[in-house]
């Protein structure tokens, strides 16, 4: 691989949310390991206490977890209070929570479905996103907003409706926020991912390993991966470095970008 990089941020603060498994986790690590005083966020309370004691035995900054669910305004507005609190500024905020409805098919998912699913998925990037934009605009902080979107929002073929809604809503959110953010010197841009060695992922392998007997969650996962042109999985520590980059000085000229870290599935 040509050319190494280090991320310095020391003294910086991020939130990410939605971070005690899978990529989230992976982006709190990454964060964690580069100096950032970090917030964890789950909306369950073990979870969250788990990954903080987990992720504080590396940390040279200060690691704490707010439980709250990304779904509830008032919930979104405890963590983001929490850590400004805490940390007494924010630099960077990553909108990482989501769901993943099942519904069968557009027609016969509920408004209750589509209702959860925005709620978490687009309302909480965007009201997280305001609120943490409030704090850097009135304190005069030229910080960094990341979000998260995935390839399907990208595709306009069949299957994952809700979600791929949600995601597609997601590209617009970062698009037109980040041209009103960007007069006051803050950055958003999203990450789109493809398949993802996360819990979800490996959730789908073990539901088609016990259809066929014949193949383990490895071996699932495994031709995921080789159907992407780079021939693997992403890992959480892909979408990682992204988020680095991105909220690193290296990225100070790219606004309104979603950066596709997916293994070229955005190819196909």
């Amino acid at each position: 691989m040509v050319g190494h990089a280090n991320y310095d941020y020391t003294g910086e603060s991020a939130i990410v949310t939605g971070s005690t498994k899978g990529i989230g986790r992976g982006i709190a690590a990454a964060l964690v390991e580069a100096g950032a005083n970090v917030a964890i966020n789950s909306r369950t309370e073990a979870a969250v206490e788990a990954t903080v004691a987990e992720l504080e035995d590396d940390a040279t900054g200060e690691v704490i977890g707010v439980t709250a669910d990304m779904g509830s305004p008032g919930g979104i507005e405890d963590l983001v209070t929490t850590a400004i609190d805490e940390f007494g500024e924010i630099d960077l905020l990553v909108n990482n929570a989501a769901v993943w409805p099942r519904e069968e098919s557009m027609v016969e998912a509920s408004l209750k479905d589509w209702e959860y699913t925005m709620n978490v998925n687009v309302r909480s990037q965007f009201y997280a996103s305001k609120l943490v934009a409030q704090h850097m605009i009135e304190n005069g902080i030229e910080g960094a907003i990341v979000n998260h979107s995935s390839q399907t929002g990208d595709r306009r073929a069949g299957g994952r409706g809700l979600y791929g809604i949600s995601k597609t809503s997601i590209n617009g959110l970062t698009w037109r926020m980040a041209h009103d953010l960007a007069h006051h010197g803050i950055r958003m841009n999203a990450i789109s991912t493809d398949v993802t060695r996360t819990y979800q992922l490996e959730k789908e392998a073990r539901m088609i390993a016990d259809d066929d007997p014949d193949r383990s969650v490895a071996d699932v996962l495994e031709g995921l991966g080789e159907e992407l042109p780079l021939g693997r999985l992403g890992e959480p520590a892909d979408l990682a470095n992204a988020v680095l980059w991105l909220g690193s000085d290296r990225a100070q000229y790219v606004v309104g970008t979603i950066v596709r870290v997916s293994g070229g599935g955005n190819l196909q």
